[in-house]
């Protein structure tokens, strides 16, 4: 599957949450159309696939998963947050240098586990948009509509086993290398 033959029409009832000079998000959540939440899953399959996660698990119904979709103005999806509720988070212990072979060592965590709000499961950028802000643009977004009423701190967010990409993304994003990890 392309993305670039992953056009979302306009729905009716869609949920706009932020509104940019290139496109718009969008969130889709369970308690959506039917229509909506496939959507979503054929979204998520595609970012599956190009993050390389193979044991896809059918999300249980009762999970509260949330889509954050970037929709250009071509009406392509350009970037993708799936996220949800979680309780803690565990600080990631940051190793700065690469090894002998140019790659970030395996990320390793504390112990202590520390109160989180929102556990980022995957975040997406498609390849040509990538270095310009649409990932910290989409997280924005996460953080001030998870929530409603408030914004939350860049501290209470944890992010899924993260590929080498995200785990740069996520220390550039959150200003720090011990950023959290859930499972």
């Amino acid at each position: 599957k392309q993305w670039y033959q992953r056009r979302v029409r306009g729905w009716k009832s869609e949920r706009v949450v932020e509104e940019y000079h290139d496109g718009r998000i969008i969130l889709v959540n369970q308690n959506d159309p039917k229509s909506h939440v496939r959507k979503m899953e054929d979204v998520r399959e595609v970012v599956d696939l190009d993050l390389g996660i193979t044991d896809r698990a059918p999300v249980p119904v009762a999970k509260e998963l949330q889509a954050f979709l970037y929709i250009s103005n071509a009406n392509k999806v350009i970037a993708a947050a799936f996220v949800e509720h979680i309780e803690k988070g565990y600080p990631c212990i940051s190793v700065h240098s690469p090894d002998d072979t140019g790659k970030l060592p395996l990320l390793k965590t504390a112990d202590t586990a520390m109160k989180a709000v929102c556990g980022v499961s995957r975040l997406w950028v498609f390849k040509q948009c990538r270095r310009k802000k649409v990932a910290s643009r989409l997280m924005d977004c996460v953080r001030a509509n998870f929530v409603f009423g408030c914004t939350i701190s860049k501290v209470k967010i944890a992010f899924s086993d993260p590929t080498e990409n995200g785990r740069l993304l996520a220390q550039v994003y959150c200003g720090t290398g011990n950023f959290l990890i859930y499972r």
